[in-house]
């Protein structure tokens, strides 16, 4: 497979480089950006990158701001190390105004507040509100927003895209256990709470609850109360509901690895050996001197 790692200088010029020495690209459906970790060997690498873009044979997979980057030089050969996010990691840097703001829509919140470079976002005119606390940053208002109109979490398709529905374009994708490397099952029960109470407006407990059953099932009890949350204030119930999903996102997932990358993204429809039209949660691209494989978890 062709790998292409294109670097902004801080120029504004762009140089290309193809010789991966190793590179690890992550993207789930519960961070709020991806994440490319790469090492890189060459002539004349610049003195520093701003940005970096990875296509894996066309295919357009990560475009991030470089948070870290180490140039070294041995025997007349340069080695790059360099560490990236997507740009929607912005979404959790900015903080939007405290205040209780109505008639919020997708399209709004992305579109109004602030100009952030290469984040677009699912077209939606749905409408609902939300509180916003001091210090609270834009991804969680996008998440209030998204729980509130759907139930669900939102998630980054394609390179820096915002989505709260379920995609149209989504692939299905067959893999038959002949193609798979490994498969196998991952737990981690360390984030779930077995119950959550929220005090009411004057302060009372014990009004608003709600109970994990599988966190019960597993002999896992953790209580947590805390305040009113104002995000929630005309449906107080549903803030209990909400940190239930958060702390059990994820906690539970199965997975292949197959050979190649072949544009796996979140949300696409997976069928495999035991499992059918389950929704991909999950895609980490490992590349080395052994090829380059893709680990795809649901």
């Amino acid at each position: 497979m062709i790998l292409r790692f294109y670097c902004k200088l801080s120029d504004g010029s762009e140089k290309i480089f193809t010789n991966s020495l190793g590179f690890t690209f992550v993207k789930e459906a519960f961070t709020p950006y991806t994440t490319l970790n790469a090492r890189i060997s060459g002539l004349n690498f610049p003195e520093d990158i701003q940005e970096i873009k990875l296509y894996i044979d066309g295919r357009y997979v990560h475009h991030g701001i470089v948070d870290t980057y180490r140039l070294s030089r041995s025997n007349g050969v340069d080695k790059l190390t360099i560490s990236a996010r997507g740009y929607t990691a912005l979404l959790t840097e900015n903080q939007l105004p405290p205040a209780l703001y109505t008639d919020m829509t997708f399209n709004r919140l992305f579109d109004e507040y602030f100009q952030l470079p290469n984040i677009t976002h699912e077209n939606n005119s749905e409408t609902s509100y939300i509180y916003v606390n001091k210090g609270t940053p834009m991804w969680d208002g996008a998440a209030n927003l998204c729980w509130k109109l759907k139930g669900t979490y939102p998630y980054i398709r394609g390179t820096n895209k915002v989505m709260m529905s379920m995609p149209d374009d989504a692939v299905t994708r067959t893999y038959l256990p002949e193609s798979y490397m490994d498969c196998g099952t991952e737990v981690n029960t360390r984030f779930m709470v077995s119950h959550y109470n929220m005090a009411d407006i004057d302060g009372n407990y014990n009004i608003f609850s709600a109970q994990s059953q599988e966190a019960i099932d597993r002999n896992i009890i953790r209580h947590r109360h805390f305040e009113l949350d104002k995000r929630f204030l005309y449906e107080p119930s549903s803030a209990c509901d909400y940190r239930i999903m958060m702390a059990e996102r994820n906690y539970k997932r199965r997975y292949i690895t197959v050979v190649g990358y072949n544009g796996e993204d979140i949300n696409d429809i997976l069928n495999c050996e035991g499992y059918e039209n389950q929704r991909i949660k999950g895609v980490r691209i490992s590349g080395s001197g052994k090829g380059i494989f893709t680990k795809i978890s649901f």
